[in-house]
């Protein structure tokens, strides 16, 4: 059973930023209130401490003994998809207009439902992603990295050197166009749960989450919101800062 004891915080009017931040990112994370956001709330309670909090007593998931599942280093403790990687802002961008210009850019765009999502690997990962293709979804991915093409301060030729050498040709042409390899027919939703396991110890996971996530990958859920991610004063991990509702 979840362990549901953790407050929920909902930063949806909190002042931007409340310290300064080295990086932006936009994602999208749970609507508070929900069945995934509870989830969320507790898979990743204790993920600041090293590793997730998994309140399960089967599959040697139980908190005391057993397996760890290890959290993802670096990253916001919590659910969450990426649709836009984190980005330094560009000179002369401050976070206010990069605040003003997500405000307006979620309220013309419409919500998203993935449709029916799947519990698998991504690589050494366990996600959540939906069962099948989803044009809106990733059209909404393409506008978001595109959109906001103007506020990412461009890679350094040692990093995009680098990033370069693991890429295709078309990869190689989307990172030139767009700053991001990941978009278009690369692009992939998901809801990572997991830092890096081993074979084995994915499917151990996968086979007590199973029944927890059912219901929630039955119904699929809806991309109601992008979250303004960031890391205060340029450390890890990111943080939520605020959830801008889209309402086209």
């Amino acid at each position: 059973m979840l362990d549901h004891a953790a407050i929920e915080y909902d930063p949806q009017d909190d002042p931007l930023p409340r310290l300064g931040c080295g990086r932006y990112g936009i994602y999208f994370t749970p609507k508070p209130n929900t069945a995934l956001a509870a989830f969320s709330r507790s898979w990743f309670g204790h993920a600041g401490a090293g590793s997730t909090l998994h309140a399960f007593s089967g599959a040697g998931l139980s908190t005391h003994g057993g397996a760890k599942v290890p959290a993802m280093p670096g990253h916001y403790p919590g659910l969450n998809a990426v649709l836009k990687a984190p980005f330094a802002l560009r000179r002369g961008k401050g976070p206010e207009a990069l605040k003003n210009r997500l405000k307006s850019f979620a309220k013309r765009r419409a919500p998203v439902a993935t449709g029916p999502l799947a519990l698998t690997r991504e690589g050494r990962f366990l996600v959540l992603r939906p069962e099948a293709p989803n044009a809106a979804l990733e059209w909404l991915s393409v506008q978001c990295v595109s959109g906001f093409d103007g506020f990412a301060d461009d890679a350094q030729p040692a990093e995009r050197d680098a990033l370069e050498v693991s890429l295709n040709p078309y990869q190689r042409l989307l990172l030139e166009s767009f700053g991001d390899a990941n978009v278009m027919s690369e692009f992939r939703f998901s809801l990572r749960l997991t830092g890096p396991m081993e074979p084995d110890h994915i499917e151990r996971v996968a086979e007590a989450l199973s029944p927890v996530l059912e219901h929630i990958c039955a119904e699929g859920i809806e991309i109601d919101a992008l979250s303004l991610l960031g890391d205060p004063g340029g450390r890890s991990p990111l943080r939520l800062l605020k959830r801008y509702p889209l309402a086209g």
